[in-house]
């Protein structure tokens, strides 16, 4: 089967913003990337935080993401972090924090009529900004072929 997409780690230059093809890697590359997310588990956390804060550093500020809304079409934040903690297991709670494949009822086209007063869940997205990246391949993962920014950080 010949694969007209590149497997291969990119470039800082060379930026991946194509949903559909975030959508077709992430497939393709599921199990190296369950793989990778092992291998990082068994790394120094504070070393990977301090890479992945430069490369999000870099890469964030070249996806628009309010020309994107690929978060807003298929995630919606269901209750925070603290609400779950009452009732989730703290490793647990990235599974359990959105309703996934889910529109934003707030959205017009791929634009955020309440962006202003969206909630912080919204705001924070996509999390790469956080410490302990290493306690959170599973969320990472997916992200992956949702975000750009965290498809790019996480291929750097």
């Amino acid at each position: 089967m010949h694969c007209a997409i590149p497997l291969y780690r990119f470039l800082p230059d060379n930026n991946e913003i194509n949903i559909k093809n975030l959508e077709q890697i992430a497939k393709l590359k599921e199990d190296e990337n369950i793989s990778f997310g092992r291998y990082l588990k068994g790394q120094d956390s504070e070393k990977v935080d301090e890479i992945v804060h430069r490369l999000y550093k870099e890469i964030a500020p070249q996806i628009d993401c309010l020309n994107c809304g690929n978060c807003c079409l298929n995630l919606r934040p269901i209750a925070t972090d603290k609400v779950l903690s009452a009732f989730v297991e703290p490793k647990n709670i990235e599974d359990f924090k959105y309703l996934m494949s889910f529109p934003c009822k707030n959205l017009d086209g791929k634009k955020c009529t309440i962006y202003s007063e969206r909630p912080e869940e919204c705001k924070e997205y996509p999390y790469m900004h956080r410490d302990k990246y290493v306690e959170r391949t599973h969320e990472i993962r997916q992200n992956y072929e949702i975000c750009p920014i965290v498809f790019n950080v996480f291929e750097h």
